[in-house]
């Protein structure tokens, strides 16, 4: 026992060297619910305890204070019942609904990926996170919100997206992440005021013209939601595409099955789901017990922190087939599903607070390799490619490539 909670400590550290799978794996097996010093939280490792404590919102809640916490503010992860209902809904309206991708979004998004796409350099380095992951998910937000400012949002998605789960093992983060919203809220503040005056189509405009019980929502929960949507939003895609996309360049064979399917829609969004469970690019959620509880067959007193380790529930052989290996057509037929609170995998949650903005990472991730696939011919790493690095925010640092296409020059 004590060599595995080393090798834990290790996995927290994010040392390379680690056998990461086969700690998770020996977890499951022997520890599936544990205490964890570092951490401060108790760790949860199999699928079915990870779900049922996600679906459980009486007894399990979100964090709202010290490492780990989301630095959003109040947002629906810390509502429930008619109230988060009803303002989630303003919101899922607007990214997540059928009628919501039929009336345009779909559409808004593809022209994103494809303006974003047809702009990257060809034939010479370029950084596939930096160019294509980030932007593709950031301009979306920013374009249905219609704050523009691309560059300064980048800064600030940066600085808070670092500060939620990943503060677990570096409190600064926190630090830096709760100035950034600060700046943010002083940024947002006139646009807030000036839409509700004068509404617009966008979903600043909704939320500041949506009421609650007779009241228009306070401005700091509107900030909340803008930020929460600029960090979890761009997030989600961002760090999973930039895992997938290294996978695929490694793999020529996976590039060439996507270079084959990319203008099927049920392929690329089974491809994505896949890789939102190889690569969850947030390897754990933090929630904390209402009153003592028991998961799995450990007994958690109330008021203690839980690690819910997404990394390790989806890849779990109790639910997955060959959970190690990446199939390309494990949820061909099934896809869209993936991306619902029925779907198998974990990434979005489970339960009431299933992610609102899963639809829209679906279609953002979609489109992003349609339109890779229509453009491009070959990738070609620059030297070795980085590995993905992070204890609970996890992808490649960064992803340097030369792309190839048919129309390049050759001299």
């Amino acid at each position: 026992m004590l060599e595995l909670d080393q090798e834990f400590e290790r996995i927290i550290a994010d040392d390379p060297t680690v056998d990461r799978a086969g700690v998770f794996a020996r977890l499951r097996e022997s520890r599936p619910v544990f205490y964890n010093e570092t951490l401060d939280a108790w760790v949860v490792t199999r699928y079915d305890d990870v779900r049922g404590v996600l679906r459980d919102g009486a007894n399990f809640r979100a964090v709202e204070n010290g490492p780990g916490a989301p630095p959003y503010g109040r947002t629906y992860l810390h509502m429930e019942g008619r109230e988060h209902a009803k303002k989630v809904g303003i919101v899922s309206k607007r990214i997540r609904s059928q009628n919501a991708l039929r009336d345009g979004l779909d559409d808004q998004v593809r022209d994103i990926a494809r303006r974003t796409v047809d702009a990257l350099a060809v034939g010479q380095p370029v950084d596939l996170r930096r160019e294509l992951a980030t932007w593709v998910p950031l301009l979306a937000i920013t374009e249905l919100t219609e704050l523009g400012h691309g560059e300064t949002f980048e800064r600030w998605y940066r600085a808070v997206g670092s500060g939620g789960v990943a503060s677990v093992n570096d409190p600064d983060a926190r630090t830096r992440a709760l100035a950034a919203r600060a700046e943010l809220e002083q940024f947002l503040e006139p646009y807030v005021e000036k839409r509700r005056l004068e509404p617009g189509n966008d979903l600043v405009s909704a939320l500041a013209t949506a009421e609650y019980e007779g009241e228009p929502l306070p401005l700091e929960e509107i900030v909340s939601s803008v930020v929460f949507l600029l960090a979890a939003g761009v997030e989600t895609t961002e760090r999973v595409l930039t895992s997938l996309l290294r996978h695929v360049v490694l793999d020529q064979s996976l590039w060439a099955w996507l270079r084959e399917h990319h203008e099927d829609p049920d392929a690329m969004a089974a491809l994505s789901a896949e890789a939102l469970r190889y690569f969850p690019q947030v390897n754990g959620l933090m929630r904390r017990t209402m009153a003592e509880a028991t998961i799995g067959e450990t007994v958690v007193p109330e008021d203690e922190r839980i690690c819910l380790l997404l990394v390790s529930a989806n890849r779990d052989p109790a639910v997955f087939a060959d959970p190690e290996s990446f199939l390309v057509d494990r949820y061909v037929g099934s896809a869209s599903a993936q991306f619902t609170a029925a779907g198998q995998i974990l990434p979005f949650g489970a339960g009431s607070h299933y992610c609102a903005g899963a639809r829209l990472a679906q279609t953002e991730m979609r489109h992003a390799l349609q339109e890779l696939g229509r453009r491009v011919t070959h990738i070609e790493p620059v030297g070795e490619l980085p590995p993905d690095e992070g204890f609970m925010l996890r992808c490649p640092p960064s992803l340097p490539v030369v792309l190839h296409t048919s129309s390049e020059v050759h001299t």
